[in-house]
């Protein structure tokens, strides 16, 4: 199953499909956004394979402007999702907006948006003996957040997940619940991870690889000190006394994402310093999990090898050749590979990997239905983008739009830096996104050479 679907898309050799299956390489990752490959191959694949529906990575927040297609640069979420091309997996690691930087300026967690109106929520965190009121000065880890819903206390976790599940005809998934779902063999995982990083010469490293952060109880979040200490580690200076007693913290953050309630109510019984997993180990359990399989549960069983897709967003996926993003860069790839290898290895019911990550921002080329100029307008430039060499894509996108106007201000703001669901009390039409003439005609490196430049020029 896995090698057929790299076969259709043309990527074989470049995923490494032989070493993958004779499992002489543990985890292959392949940007679409490099490749030449249609979109409208992928999406096809992705609409005839059962059971194949692969994620799109959004946050804990406000999702009800972007499944109304009048979030700006957010709309590729409804594109993606709204069109059944992915499904919303939500990552609720987060942090509120706040004063200072750090914060999720994009989704606003600790506020409620409705029709560009933004209202920040009262914001409530542990503070050893009952919950407290907080000020915005620091950004707060959301999952230990509560919040007055009528003169009750609530989860913050709890308030938008009921808004999100709400919205017909999204998918939400929490990201979260396939870990806690597999939570025995995610705790075996972790302690020979943790064990195997403590035994080399620098494990402080290795360690900062698993866990990049530590939360206090209070909300408050940041880069964390993990070390091992004889046969324990010491984490922020809390020392848990073995491997499994780090591996089955790591489940506490979780849980407060899958059963928020429960976990206020133990909150006062739990360690003052928790573990959080890193991006990078994320990025390995959303495959190995297999979240592109989203009605199945387990390791999915695909042959020799998994085949991970994943859309990703401008963080994550960038817009080559401009930006790789941060999926693109060796120093984030290595680690990965080298949590995966240990696995491989050591757990006969854990396959190797195969990562295409799928570039959501190419969506942005879709302008909303309320701005059929912009549609008409693009067709002509996806023309000229394919009638080139693919390495020219880019240059020939910035000479094109140099040129060109009439291009909706909504559209191009898409492709500034610093945007997010817009909050300037000034709503707008709903709308959905229309793929102008020659869209799926692109191939995912032509598209995102043309995000590029957009991006160029905006900036």
């Amino acid at each position: 199953m896995s090698e057929r679907i790299l076969r259709e898309l043309g990527l074989s050799a470049v995923a490494g499909t032989d070493e993958l299956a004779a499992r002489a390489k543990s985890f292959s990752p392949v940007h679409l956004g490099t490749q030449d490959v249609r979109i409208g191959t992928l999406l096809d694949l992705v609409h005839r394979e059962e059971g194949l529906l692969p994620p799109r990575t959004g946050h804990l927040g406000n999702w009800e402007d972007i499944a109304l297609g009048r979030s700006g640069p957010m709309d590729f979420n409804t594109a993606v999702c709204g069109a059944g091309h992915g499904y919303p997996l939500i990552y609720g690691f987060t942090r509120t907006e706040a004063d200072t930087e750090g914060g999720d300026d994009v989704y606003l967690p600790g506020s409620l948006v409705e029709g560009g109106v933004r209202r920040m929520l009262p914001l409530y965190t542990w503070d050893g003996r009952r919950f407290a009121l907080r000020d915005r000065g620091r950004p707060l880890f959301c999952p230990l957040v509560q919040t007055d819903v009528d003169g009750q206390l609530t989860p913050l976790v709890d308030v938008h997940w009921q808004r999100m599940v709400s919205i017909t005809g999204y998918r939400f998934e929490q990201w979260a619940t396939s870990l806690v779902a597999n939570a025995p063999l995610l705790v075996d995982m972790l302690c020979a991870l943790f064990a195997q990083a403590a035994a080399e010469d620098n494990p402080a490293r290795l360690l900062s690889e698993l866990i990049s952060h530590a939360v206090r109880l209070d909300g408050e979040v940041g880069r964390c000190d993990l070390v091992p200490d004889g046969d324990g580690y010491l984490l922020d200076g809390h020392r848990y006394p073995s491997a499994r007693a780090l591996a089955e913290a790591v489940l506490l953050p979780l849980r407060a994402l899958t059963e928020p309630r429960w976990f206020f109510s133990q909150i006062a019984t739990m360690p003052p310093v928790l573990p959080v997993v890193s991006l990078l180990l994320t990025n390995v359990l959303f495959a190995l999990f297999g979240d592109h399989r989203p009605d199945e549960s387990g390791i999915p069983a695909e042959g020799p090898f998994i085949t991970h897709l994943h859309w990703g967003a401008r963080a994550m996926a960038g817009c080559p050749p401009r930006r790789s993003g941060y999926f693109g860069r060796r120093s984030r790839v290595r680690p990965m590979r080298s949590i995966t290898t240990p696995l491989v290895r050591d757990f006969p019911e854990v396959s190797p990997i195969c990562f295409v990550l799928l570039p959501a921002p190419v969506f942005m080329l879709c302008p909303p239905s309320t701005s059929p100029k912009d549609a008409e307008l693009l067709a002509g430039l996806f023309r000229s983008v394919r009638a080139v060499r693919p390495e020219a894509a880019y240059d020939t996108a910035l000479a094109q739009l140099a040129s060109l106007g009439g291009l909706s201000d909504y559209l191009l703001g898409r492709f500034r830096t610093g945007s997010g669901v817009p909050h300037t009390g000034e709503p707008r039409e709903p709308a959905v996104p229309v793929e102008p003439e020659g869209f799926r005609d692109l191939t995912f490196r032509q598209a995102s050479s043309i995000v590029a430049a957009f991006e160029e020029v905006t900036a």
